[in-house]
Protein backbone atom coordinates (compact mmCIF):
# COMPACT_ATOMS: atom_id res chain seq x y z
CA UNK A 1 0.00 0.00 0.00
CA UNK A 2 2.88 2.37 0.82
CA UNK A 3 4.33 1.99 -2.69
CA UNK A 4 0.94 2.68 -4.29
CA UNK A 5 0.51 5.88 -2.30
CA UNK A 6 4.10 6.88 -3.08
CA UNK A 7 3.42 6.39 -6.81
CA UNK A 8 0.22 8.43 -6.58
CA UNK A 9 2.16 11.15 -4.74
CA UNK A 10 4.68 11.25 -7.60
CA UNK A 11 1.98 11.26 -10.31
CA UNK A 12 0.05 14.09 -8.68
CA UNK A 13 3.31 16.01 -8.23
CA UNK A 14 3.75 15.96 -12.00
CA UNK A 15 0.14 17.08 -12.54
CA UNK A 16 0.55 19.83 -9.93
CA UNK A 17 3.74 21.16 -11.50
CA UNK A 18 2.14 21.19 -14.95
CA UNK A 19 -0.95 22.86 -13.49
CA UNK A 20 1.07 25.53 -11.71
CA UNK A 21 3.23 26.24 -14.74
CA UNK A 22 0.20 26.44 -17.01
CA UNK A 23 -1.81 28.61 -14.59
CA UNK A 24 1.00 31.09 -14.00
CA UNK A 25 2.05 31.06 -17.67
CA UNK A 26 -1.49 31.56 -18.93
CA UNK A 27 -1.97 34.41 -16.49
CA UNK A 28 1.15 36.14 -17.82
CA UNK A 29 -0.06 35.77 -21.41
CA UNK A 30 -3.64 36.82 -20.67
CA UNK A 31 -2.54 39.85 -18.64
CA UNK A 32 -0.11 40.95 -21.36
CA UNK A 33 -2.97 40.74 -23.90
CA UNK A 34 -5.19 42.79 -21.61
CA UNK A 35 -7.76 39.99 -21.32
CA UNK A 36 -10.14 39.88 -18.40
CA UNK A 37 -9.69 37.27 -15.68
CA UNK A 38 -12.34 34.84 -16.82
CA UNK A 39 -14.02 31.60 -15.95
CA UNK A 40 -11.14 29.54 -17.38
CA UNK A 41 -8.61 31.21 -15.09
CA UNK A 42 -10.98 30.78 -12.17
CA UNK A 43 -11.26 27.05 -12.85
CA UNK A 44 -7.51 26.67 -13.40
CA UNK A 45 -6.71 28.17 -10.01
CA UNK A 46 -9.33 25.95 -8.38
CA UNK A 47 -8.08 22.76 -10.06
CA UNK A 48 -4.49 23.62 -9.17
CA UNK A 49 -5.46 24.17 -5.55
CA UNK A 50 -7.39 20.88 -5.45
CA UNK A 51 -4.34 19.05 -6.85
CA UNK A 52 -2.16 20.70 -4.21
CA UNK A 53 -4.47 19.69 -1.38
CA UNK A 54 -4.70 16.13 -2.69
CA UNK A 55 -0.91 16.04 -2.87
CA UNK A 56 -0.71 17.33 0.70
CA UNK A 57 -3.07 14.62 1.98
CA UNK A 58 -1.07 11.89 0.23
CA UNK A 59 2.10 13.41 1.63
CA UNK A 60 0.67 13.29 5.16
CA UNK A 61 -0.22 9.63 4.70
CA UNK A 62 3.30 8.86 3.47
CA UNK A 63 4.80 10.87 6.30
CA UNK A 64 2.87 9.21 9.10
CA UNK A 65 2.80 5.62 7.87
CA UNK A 66 6.13 5.55 6.09
CA UNK A 67 9.49 4.40 7.36
CA UNK A 68 10.58 7.90 8.38
CA UNK A 69 7.97 8.45 11.06
CA UNK A 70 9.79 6.21 13.54
CA UNK A 71 12.82 8.51 13.46
CA UNK A 72 11.10 11.25 15.48
CA UNK A 73 12.60 9.80 18.64
CA UNK A 74 16.09 10.53 17.36
CA UNK A 75 15.86 14.05 15.91
CA UNK A 76 19.52 14.77 16.66
CA UNK A 77 20.60 12.18 14.10
CA UNK A 78 17.95 13.35 11.65
CA UNK A 79 19.26 16.92 11.75
CA UNK A 80 22.83 15.73 11.17
CA UNK A 81 21.94 13.72 8.06
CA UNK A 82 21.00 15.91 5.07
CA UNK A 83 18.87 13.21 3.41
CA UNK A 84 16.85 12.51 6.56
CA UNK A 85 16.50 16.21 7.31
CA UNK A 86 15.25 16.86 3.77
CA UNK A 87 12.60 14.14 3.92
CA UNK A 88 11.47 14.69 7.50
CA UNK A 89 11.73 18.45 7.97
CA UNK A 90 12.57 20.57 4.93
CA UNK A 91 10.35 18.95 2.28
CA UNK A 92 7.16 18.68 4.38
CA UNK A 93 7.52 22.15 5.91
CA UNK A 94 8.23 23.85 2.58
CA UNK A 95 5.34 22.05 0.88
CA UNK A 96 2.99 23.03 3.69
CA UNK A 97 4.04 26.67 3.27
CA UNK A 98 3.61 26.47 -0.52
CA UNK A 99 0.14 24.95 -0.28
CA UNK A 100 -0.85 27.51 2.33
CA UNK A 101 0.23 30.24 -0.11
CA UNK A 102 -1.85 28.62 -2.87
CA UNK A 103 -4.88 28.51 -0.59
CA UNK A 104 -4.48 32.14 0.50
CA UNK A 105 -3.95 33.20 -3.10
CA UNK A 106 -7.04 31.36 -4.27
CA UNK A 107 -9.13 32.98 -1.52
CA UNK A 108 -7.87 36.43 -2.51
CA UNK A 109 -8.57 35.73 -6.18
CA UNK A 110 -12.16 34.76 -5.39
CA UNK A 111 -12.80 37.97 -3.43
CA UNK A 112 -11.17 40.33 -5.90
CA UNK A 113 -13.18 41.78 -8.77
CA UNK A 114 -10.49 43.68 -10.70
CA UNK A 115 -8.81 41.47 -13.33
CA UNK A 116 -5.40 43.13 -12.96
CA UNK A 117 -5.40 42.52 -9.22
CA UNK A 118 -6.55 38.94 -9.73
CA UNK A 119 -3.67 38.29 -12.13
CA UNK A 120 -1.31 39.90 -9.63
CA UNK A 121 -2.54 37.46 -6.94
CA UNK A 122 -1.81 34.54 -9.28
CA UNK A 123 1.70 35.86 -9.98
CA UNK A 124 2.49 36.43 -6.33
CA UNK A 125 0.93 33.45 -4.56
CA UNK A 126 0.97 30.77 -7.23
CA UNK A 127 4.38 31.91 -8.50
CA UNK A 128 6.02 31.80 -5.07
CA UNK A 129 4.37 28.45 -4.35
CA UNK A 130 5.72 27.08 -7.65
CA UNK A 131 9.25 28.19 -6.78
CA UNK A 132 9.04 26.71 -3.27
CA UNK A 133 7.73 23.40 -4.59
CA UNK A 134 10.39 23.13 -7.29
CA UNK A 135 13.29 23.89 -4.93
CA UNK A 136 12.17 21.42 -2.26
CA UNK A 137 11.19 18.39 -4.32
CA UNK A 138 13.86 15.77 -3.54
CA UNK A 139 14.81 15.44 -7.23
CA UNK A 140 17.99 13.45 -6.59
CA UNK A 141 16.04 10.78 -4.68
CA UNK A 142 13.12 10.31 -7.07
CA UNK A 143 13.36 6.93 -8.75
Amino acid sequence: MYELIKSAHYFIMVLLLVGLLYTVGRSVVMKSKGQAFGNTEEKLTLITMILAHTQLLLGFVLYFVGPWFGMFGNMGDVMKDSYSRLLMIEHPLTMLIAITLLTIGRAKIKRETDSDKRYKQVFIFFGIALVLIVIRIPWQYIN
